[in-house]
C-alpha cells in the first residue's frame, strides 16, 4: 500500500536529518533538524546523501515539488513526536525508524490524526496521477 511506503519515505528522510545533529543540545538540535526539513538550506541538505534522498523522494511523489516539500514539512512535524518517545537519545531516536522501517503501519498509527491525514491525502494524490499516467 502506497500510504505504508510514503510513511517509510518520511522516516528516511528524518532519519538521514536527524542524526547530522546528534551532539547538539537537545532543543537546539530539534529545532536546526526541522528548519532543515523545512528549508532544505542546511549542511545536511547540500551533502551527496542529502541530494540522493531528495532526488529519491522527489521520483516517489512523481516529480512534484509541492508534494516534496509537504513530506519534508510532514517529516519535521514528526521530529518533536520522536524527541519525546526517545527521551531525547539520538541512538533510541535511530532505533524507533529503524523498527518503524519494517513495520511503517504501527509508526504511522502511532502519529497524530492531522499527520496521518496529511500523509494520506499526499498518498492519495500521487496514487490517483500515477493511475492516470500524470504527475501530481
Amino acid at each position: 500500500m502506497f500510504k505504508v511506503n510514503l510513511s517509510t519515505l518520511l522516516l528516511a528522510v528524518a532519519i538521514s536529518f536527524q542524526a547530522v545533529y546528534a551532539d547538539d543540545e537537545i532543543n537546539s538540535a530539534l529545532q536546526k533538524t526541522q528548519d532543515c526539513l523545512r528549508n532544505q538550506n542546511c549542511d545536511a541538505a547540500k551533502t551527496d546523501a542529502g541530494r540522493a534522498a531528495e532526488q529519491k523522494t522527489l521520483e516517489i511523489v512523481g516529480g512534484n515539488a509541492a508534494n516534496l516539500q509537504e513530506l519534508y514539512d510532514i517529516s519535521a512535524d514528526i521530529m518533536p513526536m520522536l524527541v519525546q518517545q526517545a527521551g531525547g537519545d539520538s541512538a533510541a531516536m535511530q532505533a524507533i525508524l529503524m523498527k518503524a522501517q519494517t513495520d511503517p503501519e504501527s509508526f504511522l498509527n502511532s502519529l497524530s490524526p492531522e499527520i496521518q491525514s496529511k500523509i494520506k491525502n499526499i498518498a492519495n494524490a500521487v496514487e490517483k496521477s500515477k493511475a492516470s499516467g500524470q504527475r501530481p
